[in-house]
């Protein structure tokens, strides 16, 4: 059984539908890469899986099965069980989802304290933990920290930790590293691949760089107009498929030498 089955899902706001008719599975511990222009619906569907529609759209057709079950049914008392602990979003610039005005200490406590019955203190030596295994430097200033005062790396690093701090099985990634220099975006793609090899997480990245994409994906999903235009598995997406959108974005990425590096 897949861990994650999108079926024929459309979602609309109000009497518009925007995104149309998207199937997917996802395998434990597989990566799958989604990508497409700006506007193509990428980012509304794993917001679906996580029940985050924003603007208030929603699923108005289809069904998204986790493990089994509906999530298109869960009560708000299931969805806060699962949200966080089963399944994670990271957002494109995660220190700008916090609030700037509290340390990332605080914020991050209340995080831990929202899913386990532990205390301040416990809380608080948890998330240290958790920013050391992201390889941050000086944990526990990092989290008598303001959001602002991280550099855009080490926000990432914050986001992830956080994302991470309960071994989700699922965790879905908003154009993580899109915000970021070219080094620091290899430094956060290669600790996705080792969150999946250590844990076993499935992911769903979202990016608009093919570099990642390819490098990251068991999978790739293409998506244009609100439709998956092509899907496949790494190797065919980069050299069989023949679909004009997809060659078209393959086309698109800066080679060196003759060689297109994807």
């Amino acid at each position: 059984m897949a861990l994650l089955e999108i079926k024929n899902v459309d979602i609309s706001y109000g009497k518009r539908v925007t995104v149309k008719n998207v199937s997917m599975t996802l395998e434990k511990g597989e990566i799958c890469s989604i990508v497409g222009e700006s506007g193509s619906g990428k980012t509304t569907v794993i917001r679906a899986v996580l029940g985050l529609i924003a603007g208030g759209g929603k699923v108005t057709a289809g069904d998204i099965i986790y493990e089994g079950r509906s999530l298109l049914k869960l009560t708000p008392a299931e969805w806060r069980e699962l949200r966080g602990h089963d399944v994670s979003m990271i957002f494109q610039d995660s220190g700008a989802m916090m609030n700037q005005t509290r340390l990332i200490g605080n914020t991050y406590v209340e995080y831990i304290q929202t899913h386990e019955k532990i205390s301040k203190k416990e809380a608080w030596d948890k998330g240290v933990h958790m920013l050391e295994r992201m390889r941050l430097p000086d944990c526990d200033r990092i989290m008598r920290s303001y959001p602002f005062q991280l550099s855009g790396g080490q926000r990432q690093r914050v986001g992830i930790a956080m994302g991470m701090t309960y071994q989700p099985r699922l965790l879905l990634a908003d154009e993580p590293t899109s915000a970021l220099d070219v080094t620091t975006q290899a430094q956060i793609v290669r600790q996705f691949m080792d969150l999946r090899d250590e844990y076993g997480t499935s992911i769903i990245i979202v990016t608009h760089d093919l570099g990642v994409a390819s490098y990251m994906g068991d999978k790739i999903v293409v998506m244009r107009n609100g439709e998956i235009v092509d899907q496949g598995d790494r190797d065919y997406m980069l050299h069989v498929s023949d679909n004009s959108y997809t060659t078209m974005l393959l086309d698109a990425v800066p080679s060196l030498g003759g060689r297109r590096y994807v």
